[in-house]
C-alpha cells in the first residue's frame, strides 16, 4: 500500500511554487497566436476575391466559430482589424533626421495613405467600426490607434530648433487632418477625386502646412529683429 502510494504521488507533477497557475505567458502567447492566424486567414480570403465572414475565416483559421467570435464578435470587427493590421513602413526607409521635412512629410502622408486607400472597403469600415467605439463608449476617450502620429511627430519634432513648442504642437495637429482616413474619405467621397488625385492632394497639403508653419515662423522671426 505504501509503494502504491508512493508510485501514484511520484507520476503527479507538482505546480511549481513560483507559478502556480501554470504557463500565463505561454497561453497569452497562445492567444496572440490565434488572434494572428484568424487575420491572416481574412486577409487571405480577402485577397482570393472574397468578403469574409466570421464564419469562413473560422474555417479557414482551422478554429472553432466560438472562439472565432471571442475575438471578432462581428465580421465589421474583423474587417476593421484586417485594414489596421497592414504594416506601415518604417519612417526611417524614407526619412531621416536632418532630412528635408517638407519632402519627408509628404513621403509619409503618402505612406500611409497609400496603405489605407489599397483597401478602401476596409478603409470606410474601419472608419464606421472607430465611430460605432466612440458611441457605444461611455467616456467617448480617443480609441484610435494613432499611427500617423509615429510619422508626424518625428518630422515635426526635427523643427524643435526652427519651431516654437505652440507652433510645433500646432503644426500636429494640423497634419493629423490631412494625413488618415479621414483625410481620404473627405477627398474621395466629398471632392471626387481619383485615387491618384487623393494621394497627391493629401501629400501637397501635408507639405503646405509645414511650409506655411516654417513661413510663419520667419515672418515672426523678421519683426523681432
Amino acid at each position: 500500500m505504501k509503494r502504491q502510494s508512493l508510485i501514484y504521488s511520484m507520476s503527479i507533477p507538482k505546480s511549481s511554487p513560483s507559478n502556480p497557475d501554470g504557463d500565463p505567458q505561454g497561453r497569452a502567447n497562445q492567444k496572440l497566436r490565434t488572434r494572428q492566424a484568424l487575420i491572416d486567414a481574412a486577409i487571405a480570403l480577402r485577397d482570393e476575391g472574397h468578403h469574409p465572414t466570421v464564419a469562413q475565416v473560422a474555417e479557414r483559421a482551422m478554429v472553432s466559430r466560438a472562439t472565432a467570435y471571442r475575438y471578432f464578435p462581428s465580421t465589421e470587427a474583423l474587417i476593421s482589424e484586417m485594414a489596421a493590421d497592414r504594416e506601415m513602413k518604417p519612417l526611417d526607409s524614407f526619412w531621416q533626421p536632418g532630412d528635408d521635412p517638407v519632402k519627408g512629410i509628404g513621403l509619409a502622408a503618402n505612406a500611409l495613405n497609400t496603405l489605407l486607400i489599397d483597401d478602401e472597403i476596409g478603409l470606410h469600415v474601419m472608419e464606421r467600426s472607430f465611430m460605432s467605439v466612440w458611441l457605444d463608449s461611455e467616456t467617448h476617450e480617443p480609441l484610435r490607434p494613432g499611427r500617423r502620429m509615429s510619422y508626424i511627430e518625428p518630422i515635426v519634432d526635427s523643427l524643435k530648433g526652427v519651431l516654437t513648442p505652440r507652433a510645433r504642437k500646432r503644426l500636429k495637429q494640423a497634419l493629423s487632418i490631412v494625413i488618415g482616413t479621414e483625410a481620404l474619405i473627405a477627398v474621395r467621397d466629398i471632392s471626387g477625386a481619383s485615387v491618384e488625385e487623393s494621394l497627391d492632394t493629401a501629400a501637397w497639403a501635408a507639405k503646405a502646412l509645414v511650409r506655411q508653419a516654417l513661413a510663419e515662423e520667419e515672418q515672426a522671426r523678421q519683426k523681432r529683429k
